[in-house]
């Protein structure tokens, strides 16, 4: 039997392996400001992460989220177990140490407020006014805004957001000058 030289040249190079070394994926928490199923104004994800965009997701429950994000729940988008909440400098979320216990904030304030992104009410789902100028839908203003917290891959303001962007967004939404900034124009 004779061998091509295509076939030699194939064999040879699925023998000696790879030339570059390929990036694995990574597991990152995010959000989307779509509404879920379940009633939600938007949801809470870990994405799949190769080469910057998003090849997967899972969604999560609010608790979930802020356990394993605290580093208090085992998480793969959290192998070292760090409070996340706290390295972003958001406040009144995660956990917390008092009199020698783990204590857990489960209303996360600013995980509740990231339908004001998007809507101006919060249509009986949820208690008050939203930031967007837009009934339903952040203005072109508020969009370029919502850009500086995404991958330059994704220009739809509906998301993903995810990692170190999607924590400092929720970081500056507890700005009330942001807030202001973003609701009102400056």
């Amino acid at each position: 039997m004779r061998w091509s030289p295509l076939i030699a040249y194939v064999g040879a190079s699925l023998l000696s392996g790879p030339t570059h070394s390929v990036a694995q994926a990574r597991y990152e928490f995010g959000f989307s400001l779509n509404p879920t199923a379940q009633g939600q104004l938007a949801a809470l994800f870990i994405y799949t992460v190769h080469d910057g965009a998003v090849v997967g997701s899972v969604p999560m429950r609010p608790h979930f989220f802020i356990l394993q994000a605290s580093g208090l729940m085992e998480s793969k988008a959290n192998l070292e177990s760090v409070d996340l909440f706290d390295q972003y400098g958001i406040m009144n979320c995660g956990a917390w140490t008092e009199d020698g216990s783990v204590r857990t904030n489960f209303d996360c304030t600013v995980l509740q407020d990231l339908w004001k992104l998007r809507y101006r009410t919060g249509m009986g789902v949820q208690p008050g006014e939203g930031w967007a100028t837009e009934e339903f839908r952040p203005s072109d203003r508020q969009q370029i805004i919502l850009q500086h917290y995404r991958q330059p891959g994704y220009e739809h303001w509906h998301g993903p957001y995810f990692g170190a962007d999607a924590f400092r967004l929720l970081r500056d939404m507890q700005d009330p000058e942001w807030v202001r900034t973003y609701a009102q124009g400056g």
